[in-house]
């Protein structure tokens, strides 16, 4: 199961956003470190396929793919060592596969700000460079190693990999990330990089958490729109300009209030404000930024769809669905899930020609309905 750890300085609305991802309730009260022990909760995504798939086979169960999130204690200048709960929330950052920046945006005097005044690029770069401080440790550590091992005339990897550390080195030194170099790098260099476990090297996205009421203000609107602009050229210089370009709008507190609003009220609410987003736009900026995909399975017991990375191969997909029938797998039936929902069955879809037969290579697409057969 993917996961997501929420990452922020402490009292920016990380576990308000992760109740209201989550449906959850975690301790979110006006002070630093509130947020210790990390907290996980798993969030389905609602798939329109697979509801439609689930109506066409008559499936008695619905089973939603599923990300993991994880609310992680505020961080604060010197994390890297060891101050606040450092340790403890890099160990929960290098556990998750994407991470959300959640900076604050929101004026209220009633909220502490650990830096005492708003200044999402300045927080966000507090955090990243926390990350690449501990990055630049844990790279210096392994060269140690490398240039021993890399003395030896024969051990040409050591010497690739000591070659590589020095440039990584370098990089993380000028204070950017290790996912901005890993994107340069060929296959094997990035598999070396990635043995490292580097928290930098993480795929990113970033959230502002703002106040739409504020938002009626023109200064507001304007301030917003400046601290935007300062992001997507920070961001674009230690990630890549691709990162920049999807910074996330969103009121948690607004999204938490609703929970006391009829449906109909927060639907016309959020028409109002397009531009903020929901949990469902959280989830599918996630999706893209991990570059997965879905494939399905289904029959009259139960429907299910499964998150998958793209380029994977069906015997990745078999594993997903159950182990054993990676292992002993003998080939797989394939068509569009689009044609099991048109068609009624797959049945229908095998009488009409619409079923590939494929071995163990075959790479799985976006909207595959797979059948996997094995001994």
């Amino acid at each position: 199961m993917n996961s997501v750890g929420i990452v922020g300085l402490p009292n920016v609305g990380k576990s308000t956003l992760f109740n209201v991802i989550t449906n959850q309730s975690v301790p979110a009260e006006n002070y630093p470190f509130c947020t210790i022990d990390k907290n996980a909760g798993i969030v389905e995504y609602h798939d329109t396929r697979l509801v439609q798939l689930a109506q066409t086979l008559k499936s008695e169960t619905i089973y939603y793919p599923l990300i993991q999130f994880v609310d992680i204690a505020g961080l604060v200048k010197g994390a890297s060592k060891g101050e606040g709960l450092g340790n403890q929330f890099l160990s929960h950052i290098r556990e998750v596969d994407l991470i959300l920046y959640a900076m604050r945006a929101f004026p209220d005097k009633n909220i502490t700000h650990v830096e005492n005044t708003l200044d999402p690029t300045r927080d966000l770069s507090i955090i990243v460079t926390e990350l690449i401080l501990k990055d630049i440790e844990s790279v210096e550590r392994k060269l140690k190693i490398i240039e021993k091992q890399a003395k030896d005339p024969k051990n040409n990897d050591a010497k690739l990999f000591k070659e590589i550390l020095k440039k990584l080195l370098a990089h993380l030194e000028q204070n950017k990330t290790a996912y901005q170099l890993i994107q340069a790098l060929e296959q094997k260099s990035k598999l070396l990089v990635d043995s490292l476990f580097l928290l930098s090297a993480k795929p990113a996205i970033f959230m502002l958490n703002v106040s739409y009421l504020d938002m009626l203000g023109h200064e507001y609107q304007k301030q917003l729109e400046d601290w935007k602009k300062q992001l997507q050229a920070y961001i674009s210089q230690i990630y890549d300009e691709a990162s920049s370009q999807n910074i996330i709008l969103i009121d948690a507190k607004f999204l938490a209030d609703q929970k006391n609003i009829d449906a109909q009220e927060a639907d016309e609410i959020r028409k109002e404000l397009p531009y903020f987003a929901n949990v469902d736009t959280i989830i599918a900026t996630i999706k893209s930024k991990l570059d997965l995909i879905n494939f399905y399975v289904g029959n009259q017991k139960d429907a299910r769809s499964f998150f998958l990375e793209k380029g994977s191969t069906i015997i990745k997909a078999a594993r997903q669905i159950h182990q054993d029938l990676a292992q002993n797998f003998v080939k797989a039936e394939v068509t569009c899930v689009d044609n099991i929902i048109s068609l009624g069955s797959f049945t229908a879809a095998k009488e009409k020609g619409l079923i590939q037969t494929v071995g163990k290579d075959y790479i799985v697409n976006d909207g595959d309905y797979v059948v996997i057969l094995a001994h």
